[in-house]
């Protein structure tokens, strides 16, 4: 067996109050199954910025998991971080996530290193700046991504899509060279659902937390679980429930969760703001961030889970975490498609869908789950199914298990001595003369 250096966010089960995230739940992706295949583990974990109070590690990772808490960004973190990977000595390096494979180029180590970027950087940096309406830290972003693809000997995203956009990229920084040809650099490592205590009830169990909030056991109860980012299309998201409220007095809408960015204009805040001018207000309960302890309880107390999205490149290479926490928790789904992850629970049959701002097409489907107790229960079966099967943590991270057991440089990392670096260099000094030339007279050779 290994043992594995992983950084990376908190798991949920060690954070009380904090706010849950997707890096939270893919850290514990990564960590569960390598404790269960008896690796040894030293869990370096913390974000930056997050004052988060820590909860007991749980007695079934004791054995073989050490935790250490490092306030990634402040003072210190680095020689905290080097000091701790000097005394575990570890077989390889896993880092989780796109900034924590940034704060994994920062060590001094000789050790394979597995870098796990979930959903393109780039792309996700596009929305913000739209968001901001500047370019500011373009370049920054780019650099950050340069030096990652760099650093990494093999590394895995959250699609398909994804996988060949880092190929890409990694063409574009000289790793697909003739070291590497043939070598599998980019694996695929889909959202995983978290592992379920019990094959879930299918909603036949009283309501538990939203019986509080006004809902009767006979309302039907559309959930929204996460973040509004940039990408949540909120006009047809109001649109649909509006249409579907007016449709069926039964239907509520719960929403756990709110923004992910601090701006006047923030998406969260015009939700709210049409909700409050809505004849069909008080069947909209907004709940905001709950610990995650409870979410269980949500998602018991539910019928339907929901995602929407805009259309753009984020969507298209990033994929959707509240998707694989409800279809854990035996949900069926109503979701845009766009994202690797919708096109996959809809050929499952797991899923019902509509085209990106097509509200109409997203009230209907939300009406004909509401009215039909024995569609919602097959969607939600054949949801749980594909969970606790293709999305489990085990599946999904197969090449990762596989890796750690014999972990290895990059080909292009392996045996380099003087004299190819020598040849490293003469070609670097020839590539920038040419490119002198052709900037100059027009020359290409």
């Amino acid at each position: 067996m290994s043992n594995i250096l992983l950084i990376g966010y908190h798991p949920p089960q060690l954070l009380k109050k904090a706010k849950i995230e997707a890096a939270h739940y893919r850290t514990w992706q990564f960590l569960q199954p390598l404790l269960e295949n008896g690796h040894t583990v030293l869990l370096c974990a913390g974000a930056h910025g997050e004052e988060a109070e820590l909860a007991p590690v749980p007695k079934e990772w004791r054995a073989r998991l050490i935790h250490q808490p490092i306030a990634f960004g402040e003072s210190g973190w680095l020689a905290k971080l080097q000091a701790a990977h000097d005394e575990f000595n570890p077989d390889c390096v896993v880092a989780v996530n796109f900034s924590h494979a940034l704060y994994a180029t920062r060590l001094r180590t000789d050790r394979p290193l597995w870098m796990d970027i979930y959903g393109d950087i780039l792309t996700i940096m596009q929305a913000s700046y739209f968001r901001a309406q500047t370019d500011r830290g373009l370049q920054t972003s780019i650099a950050f991504m340069r030096q990652v693809l760099r650093a990494g000997d093999v590394f895995s995203g959250c699609g398909t899509p994804q996988q060949h956009a880092m190929v890409g990229e990694l063409a574009m920084v000289g790793r697909l060279n003739r070291h590497t040809f043939g070598y599998e650099f980019v694996h695929v490592v889909l959202p995983g659902s978290p592992p379920a205590v019990e094959t879930p009830a299918f909603r036949s169990k009283p309501r538990v937390l939203l019986n509080q909030h006004g809902i009767a056991e006979d309302d039907f109860v559309v959930l929204w679980c996460g973040g509004y980012n940039t990408w949540t299309d909120v006009d047809t998201l109001f649109k649909a429930l509006e249409w579907a409220m007016a449709q069926d007095p039964r239907l509520h809408y719960v929403s756990v969760g709110a923004n992910t960015y601090e701006a006047p204009d923030n998406v969260y805040k015009t939700l709210l703001s049409m909700i409050e001018q809505s004849p069909y207000r008080e069947r909209f309960h907004m709940l905001g961030w709950r610990p995650w302890t409870e979410m269980a309880s949500y998602y018991q107390d539910s019928d339907v889970g929901i995602n929407i999205d805009a259309l753009h490149y984020e969507t298209i290479y990033g994929t959707r975490t509240r998707l694989v926490e409800m279809i854990a928790a035996g949900l069926p789904i109503v979701t845009s498609v766009g994202a690797e992850l919708s096109y996959l629970l809809l050929n499952q049959g797991a899923a019902l869908t509509f085209e990106v701002g097509d509200w109409q097409v997203f009230g209907h489907q939300l009406v004909k789950l509401a009215q039909n107790q024995e569609l919602r229960d097959q969607f939600a079966q054949a949801a749980y199914a594909y969970s606790t099967h293709q999305l489990s943590f085990m599946t999904t991270t197969a090449a990762l298990r596989t890796w750690v057991r014999n972990p290895k440089r990059a080909p292009d990392k392996q045996n380099h001595n003087l004299q190819t670096s020598l040849r490293d260099i003469e070609y670097q000094t020839r590539s920038f003369f040419r490119q002198l030339m052709w900037r100059t007279i027009g020359a290409d050779k």
